[in-house]
């Protein structure tokens, strides 16, 4: 029983510890920003301000809530300390938001304003002011810096994007072409399949080829099938025309028989046809005179009514 506890607790143990890594914001980098927002990306109230792109590459939900961000890390070393109080470029990340925590390869922008009173991802410093060239992300407890990034001083003139050209890759920070605020900065342009075509066959021969093969690949086709369905129905015909000339032939051997060679199976056929022969020589015939006799009538005309021609005569008596 001691060691099935012992196993339980390790287990359990492990589970935490795996949770707590899954989820830990040492995984969170800066991605992108701008100093010098004119016309570009706007803030929930329609203004144009400074900004600064978070990024989890982690495949799993990491919250940042209670992180610092700041532009200014001469009290990082200070924070470990009792009664240590935070610098007030140090703005912290609220607790009670929802939209702090980050799901798999997910981005979150940061208004750079020194305005916290408009929100959770407005800080508390503005960056267009900042005496430094850099952006920090430091833990929950303020001991450890969880990333930085520099950029140089000429960005707060030009209103230019900086950042890296892939997500999570925090090598090579320069001014990139394009921006994509919330979004992956690895963006793949790419060709139509008209400007493909026109730079792979620029005179248009393989399109001609390729258009020739397949009417040809289709006339020849067509000609295999009509040659074939034209076969089967040439064989279908002869196979009737032979059964017909088998069926004839039978008829013409049958018709062709003589009388004597027709065969009676049975007593009760011979008997029949011995009594139509003796009553067709013998039985006696009346003659006719083909002789018709038409009597007159007495009177020319018959209307229904007249009582002579419906009622009998009376007897004529001979005395």
């Amino acid at each position: 029983m001691r060691y099935f506890n012992k196993i339980l607790f390790l287990l359990l143990a492990t589970v935490v510890m795996g949770s707590a890594l899954a989820q830990s914001t040492h995984d969170l980098r800066f991605n992108e920003m701008m100093i010098k927002n004119v016309d570009n990306y706007q803030d929930e109230y329609g203004r144009c301000v400074p900004w600064v792109e978070v990024f989890n590459p982690a495949y799993n939900v990491v919250n940042l809530a209670g992180c610092y961000i700041t532009d200014d890390t001469t009290g990082l070393s200070a924070m470990g300390k009792r009664g240590a109080q935070i610098p007030s470029h140090w703005y912290r990340i609220s607790k009670s938001d929802i939209h702090t925590a980050m799901p798999q390869r997910s981005f979150v922008i940061f208004f750079l304003d020194g305005e916290p009173l408009y929100g959770t991802f407005h800080v508390n410093f503005d960056v267009r002011t900042s005496k430094t060239n850099y952006l920090a992300l430091i833990t929950s407890d303020g001991k450890e810096l969880i990333d930085i990034m520099h950029y140089p001083a000429s960005l707060r003139d030009t209103a230019l994007v900086f950042g890296y050209d892939k997500d999570g890759i925090t090598e090579n920070a320069h001014i990139l072409d394009h921006f994509t605020p919330g979004s992956s900065n690895e963006v793949t342009i790419k060709a139509s399949k008209e400007e493909k075509l026109k730079k792979e066959d620029p005179y248009g021969i393989g399109l001609a080829i390729i258009a020739m093969s397949v009417v040809f690949s289709c006339l020849i086709l067509i000609y295999l099938m009509l040659k074939v369905f034209g076969a089967m129905s040439r064989r279908a015909a002869r196979k009737e025309a032979e059964k017909s000339g088998k069926t004839a032939a039978v008829a013409a051997s049958t018709d062709g028989k003589k009388d004597d060679d027709i065969v009676l199976q049975t007593g009760e056929e011979i008997a029949a046809i011995t009594a139509a022969l003796h009553l067709h020589f013998n039985s006696m015939h009346d003659e006719e005179s083909e002789v018709i006799t038409i009597h007159m009538p007495s009177a020319h005309y018959s209307p229904w009514a007249q009582k002579e021609l419906v009622m009998k005569k009376a007897p004529r008596i001979n005395k």
